[in-house]
């Protein structure tokens, strides 16, 4: 069974910002990965891999409207500069480059011309060709 909601329109963005929270059992999880006596170490290790990984994907996609991000581990690409729309681009990614993007739109008011690379969990390794795939997908 599909869960579903009735609620005045008016409502529907704090529904989505509701739907988009982290439940509690990873709010748990994270306040004791935090509290562990390596905490320090392991937060610093995570961001520097990610950092890592984001300065090879902004190198790969250097040309592209890639937007630098100031942390974290995904990146958003101005799909509007490309006269795409990020459903267009995450369609072509996907089959044309085999690449997983999420387009933006519904995020917020400026959302509608962004596309989001994930990369927490990509290792450079499989991010090699990624200037590859993008051409071919985007070309």
């Amino acid at each position: 069974m599909r869960p579903f909601l009735t609620r005045p329109a008016e409502a529907h963005p704090q529904v989505l910002i509701i739907a988009l929270c982290q439940v509690g059992i990873a709010q748990q999880a994270v306040a004791a990965a935090l509290s562990a006596p390596d905490a320090d170490d392991d937060v610093a290790a995570a961001a520097n891999t990610w950092r890592g990984r984001c300065e090879h994907i902004l190198g790969e996609l250097a040309g592209y409207p890639v937007i630098r991000p100031g942390g974290g581990w995904s990146l958003l690409i101005d799909t509007a500069a490309l006269g795409l729309t990020p459903e267009q681009a995450s369609t072509r990614l996907f089959e044309r480059g085999r690449i997983a993007a999420t387009p933006m739109t519904g995020w917020g008011p400026s959302a509608h011309r962004y596309l989001r690379l994930v990369f927490s969990n990509e290792p450079i390794e499989r991010l090699a060709d990624l200037r590859a795939r993008f051409d071919t997908a985007l070309s």
